[in-house]
């Protein structure tokens, strides 16, 4: 995308707290959702994001008011819009193919919602998202005359365009390439600071959500399985799905030695002891997985006290990182992520190297 989007300053906040309270829904007798709670400040974005199946397309068409929840409620700003129909719910939605209408130009299509204003507002309010998105020049094209980035800023000055107490995207960069969905995420959240907009976008890509989002609210099974900051849940999950799901871990199956008062030990299922820096909340004989994440893992060439040995079973670049995949005491798939030395190359560490793990900062759950 070529350009940076001009913010208008003029512009009023527009966004709205969201509340969803004990929301559950059955398709046949089938749960798509249950007892789903929680809440969205105003102005601000939020990603739900989950597997395919986990009930995130079924919680997205009841906030948008195309589906009734069988129980629970949905509240915007300080309304109960639970039985309000999608049309009166101030609801802007962006959809993954954009929908927009090929019949109908730029400008055309983002006047759809503005029916029921005067024609000198409507083009006025045209003519200020047009400046918004910076397409004041393709006005009169069609949607197959603009590129994938133009047409995806087109959906977004539509659902715009009434002012809306909140914005719902579905995928929105789903079918993008990578480099302008990069782009165009930056630029949607530099749009949402300036507007105040409270938004709520539906992905299953973790990167895309923690890029753009200022809370996950991650969903497995038709059930919230976590809410909170990326950082949050990066840091902390609460879970072992949400720590697989948000950021790659590798998984250590192991026994608990010793737990409670005394120092935590943990014996790996290829036999090898870790000793961790503080009482573990298990009871001795306990089965769980230790969740370690890449930059948790140190590679060094020479053992030390507590290293395991490894081999090294492939390296590769990854920008400014390099990722080591390991086979940790002959039995545990390991990936470690080191700051790449420019002009190192990955053939000058040896095959046979020693891990050690900071197990102060891995996460240890009981074992599914």
């Amino acid at each position: 995308m070529t350009g940076q989007m001009t913010l208008a300053t003029s512009t009023p906040r527009l966004g709205q707290r969201l509340a969803v309270a004990g929301a559950s829904h059955a398709y046949a007798g089938a749960a798509a959702i249950e007892d789903i709670s929680f809440e969205v400040p105003a102005g601000t974005i939020a990603a739900i994001l989950g597997p395919s199946g986990c009930g995130k397309s079924t919680m997205l068409r009841v906030i948008a008011g195309l589906l009734r929840p069988d129980t629970g409620s949905v509240q915007i700003g300080e309304r109960d819009v639970t039985a309000i129909p999608a049309r009166e719910r101030s609801v802007g939605m962006v959809f993954q193919n954009y929908a927009l209408f090929p019949h109908l130009t730029v400008a055309e299509n983002i006047a759809y919602g503005l029916s029921r204003q005067r024609r000198e507002e409507r083009r006025a309010r045209v003519d200020e998202m047009l400046r918004l998105v910076q397409l004041g020049p393709f006005a009169d094209r069609l949607p197959r005359q603009l590129s994938g980035g133009q047409q995806q800023r087109v959906a977004v000055a539509r659902a715009l365009a009434p002012s809306p107490a909140i914005m719902l995207l579905d995928e929105p960069f789903a079918a993008l390439d990578r480099g302008l969905r990069a782009d165009l995420q930056f630029e949607f959240v530099r749009l949402q600071r300036s507007l105040g907009i409270t938004a709520i976008i539906v992905t299953h890509d973790q990167d895309e959500a923690q890029s753009v989002a200022d809370r996950l609210i991650v969903m497995n099974r038709g059930r919230v399985e976590q809410s909170g900051s990326p950082a949050e849940l990066y840091d902390r999950p609460a879970s072992l799905f949400v720590n697989g799901f948000v950021g790659h871990a590798s998984l250590l199956a192991a026994t608990v030695e010793a737990g409670g008062d005394d120092a935590g030990l943990l014996k790996l299922s290829s036999g090898a002891v870790l000793r961790m820096p503080a009482p573990v909340a298990f009871v001795p004989g306990s089965r769980v997985v230790l969740a370690v994440r890449p930059e948790h893992v140190a590679v060094q060439t020479t053992p030390s006290a507590g290293a395991l040995p490894a081999k090294r079973m492939l390296s590769v670049p990854q920008g400014p990182l390099t990722m080591h995949d390991l086979l940790v005491a002959g039995t545990h798939q390991v990936r470690a992520a080191e700051n790449r030395v420019p002009g190192s190359a990955t053939d000058d560490m040896p095959a046979e190297v020693f891990v050690t793990f900071a197990l102060d900062r891995c996460r240890l759950f009981p074992a599914p």
